[in-house]
Order: structure tokens, then sequence, then C-alpha cells
């Protein structure tokens, strides 16, 4: 099974286009959008529900008709049919480098979410542990290993003394609400991640992350899981 049969994503050949040259197209960045809209959906439907709390965090694997072949060829399609720049420092890291496409722009309405491209280079331990005190996040890890790190304490009463961390490779899944306190780190190799916005604040914007008053990186805990 393909990519674009297991996530229902239909493969078309394009006959006309701007460049005049056929080739097949699959709206896999699109197909994005729309698990990641769906997903924080339900989530947030129960967290009202009162069976999630407020910051909640949610980890998975991709499994039954997926592979991590798959998702390899996600990255691959989005790369192909997508190109975008990355660009180095992102949230004042000089070793993660970002781009963005914004909803409004791929879908010409009056959407506020997006996807966001990281890279994470191998070797990364300073990206602090911060918070998004107003959007949600969808992520998949599309290349590489690192570690995600998270705690349940809140922004303002950070102590340091409770964080967590969870190996991630690619074809994992986390799913995290705003408020949560995380970071990733990329001991031993890059790390590249398809991170879904809801709602995307502006990367120039000051709220688009908070640092607590007590800073935390992975390099002060060696990069450890625990």
């Amino acid at each position: 099974m393909s990519l674009s049969e297991a996530i229902g994503v239909v493969g078309l050949e394009v006959l006309t286009g701007i460049d005049g040259e056929r080739r097949p197209w699959h709206g896999a960045l699109a197909k994005l959008f729309d698990i990641g809209e769906q997903t924080i959906t339900e989530v947030n439907a129960e967290i009202r529900a009162g069976r999630l709390g407020p910051r909640s965090c949610l980890f998975g694997r991709v499994s039954g008709p997926f592979t991590r072949n798959m998702i390899a060829d996600l990255a691959s399609l989005i790369d192909e049919e997508y190109p975008i720049v990355l660009q180095a420092p992102f949230e004042d890291t000089a070793s993660v480098a970002g781009a963005v496409w914004p909803g409004c722009e791929l879908f010409g309405t009056q959407r506020n979410d997006g996807v966001l491209k990281l890279r994470f280079e191998r070797g990364t331990l300073d990206l602090p542990l911060h918070v998004h005190e107003q959007s949600d996040r969808y992520i998949v890890v599309l290349r590489g290993d690192g570690v995600f790190h998270y705690t349940d304490e809140t922004l303002r009463a950070f102590t340091a003394t409770n964080i967590h961390g969870r190996p991630v490779r690619a074809g994992d899944v986390l799913v995290f609400t705003r408020g949560l306190l995380h970071t990733f780190s990329a001991p031993t190799e890059d790390l590249l991640l398809l991170s879904y916005h809801n709602p995307l604040i502006p990367l120039n914007d000051a709220a688009q992350y908070t640092l607590p008053i007590l800073r935390w990186t992975p390099a002060m805990d060696g990069g450890l899981v625990h």
C-alpha cells in the first residue's frame, strides 16, 4: 500500500501546468493540515469533557496501514511538491532552522493555522524548555532520532526538577495543547519535523513562545532521557 492510499491522498497525474510538464500530484501537505486540525479538535473536545487535562500531551507511533517508509514518502512528497527554504536561527537557536506554510496562503481562505518544517542539526542541545501559550501542536517526526523533553510543571511554577524525556524517531507523532513546557534535542543525528500549529502565531511575534524564568536546556542534563 502506498502512502497516498494509506492516508486517503489520491495520486493524480498533472496533464497541464505552468511548466507544461506531466508529473504526479498528491496533495500531501493539504492532507497533513486536515489530519492536524481534526486531531487537535478531538483532543480539545476531550479536555472540555474532562477526560484529558488542560496541558495534555499524547504520543504515538505510526501503525496499521502506515509504515515508517510511508512517513519518509510523505516527507519526500512535501519536499517535492511544496519546496521551502529553512532559515536559522529558529526561536533564537542557531542549530535549528525552520519555515512555515500558512494555511491561509495554501487554501486561500481565512484560516489561522499553519505547518512548519523544522530541522534540528545533530548535536542540538540548547533549545530552551518553552511554552506556546496560545497555540496547540500536532507534530510528525519525518527523519532522524531525537528526544522530546517535557514537564507537568506550569510556566510560572517551573522548578526544573521534574523533566521527562521521550525518545522520538521517524514515524512518531506528538500532540500537545497550549501551556505544555517542552523542547526537542538531537544528540546523535539530524532531526526533521513537520509541526502543525493551531492557531499559527507569526514566528516574529513575541507571543509565539515564552520561556520560564528558570531557564533549562537539554545540555544541562546531558541530553539524557528520564
